[in-house]
């Protein structure tokens, strides 16, 4: 999976893949309690058109892949993609079309670990 891949997963769907599920809709917002600490009160929102994330308890937001950080907490885009491709037969990628012509439709790879091999990756 690379990066194009992954932000074509409805974050919805992702976070439903994961045992979350909205406690309100509100217009084109879904609102969550947040999945980085229990709350009583939903603070977490996904914009369902847009596609983006924005913890207001947090004060941070993005993509799906700020969203794997945030989860996963790592900034090694290879993890999280391997995350989120774990969970990707649970969700369907979406498809954009402008001016009328469709994406083909992504295809999912499965990815290996591979141990380090750069000496300065090693110290």
């Amino acid at each position: 999976m690379n990066t194009n891949e992954a932000k074509r997963i409805r974050i919805e769907e992702y976070l439903h893949s994961l045992g979350y599920s909205p406690a309100r809709q509100q217009g084109g917002s879904l609102w969550y309690k947040s999945p980085f600490r229990d709350e009583c009160e939903p603070s977490f929102k996904v914009n369902t058109e847009r596609n983006l994330w924005y913890d207001f308890g947090a004060g941070r937001g993005g993509n799906i892949i700020a969203l794997a950080q945030e989860l996963y907490a790592s900034d090694s885009l290879p993890y999280l993609l391997e995350r989120i491709a774990e969970q990707a037969p649970n969700v369907r990628p979406v498809s954009f079309s402008f001016g009328g012509q469709p994406f083909s439709k992504p295809s999912f790879r499965q990815l290996e670990v591979a141990p380090l091999s750069s000496p300065a990756l090693l110290s």
